[in-house]
């Protein structure tokens, strides 16, 4: 079932570099929408039961910190993913 949802992950992977690089936080909201159902499977497990919920945040949280140009920050809550 898990392999599903690596093309996903990669294409997410693919577009936080992209509005990295670019400076677009759009990409970010992308990424979030396509690491969303990887992080909704994680949640049916117990050892990431908290993480796969919180993991999406993390792109959203990029995001509003790429638009106000703190990418160092962008960098760090993408990295976890």
């Amino acid at each position: 079932m898990g392999l599903f949802f690596w093309p996903f992950m990669i294409a997410s992977i693919i577009f936080s570099f992209i509005a990295l690089i670019l400076k677009r936080p759009i990409f970010l909201v992308i990424s979030c929408l396509l690491v969303t159902p990887l992080s909704l499977y994680l949640t049916a497990t117990p050892h990431f039961e908290w993480w796969g919920v919180i993991f999406p945040f993390f792109y959203l949280g990029a995001a509003l910190s790429l638009s106000k140009n703190m990418r160092w920050l962008s960098v760090v809550l993408i990295s976890p993913n």
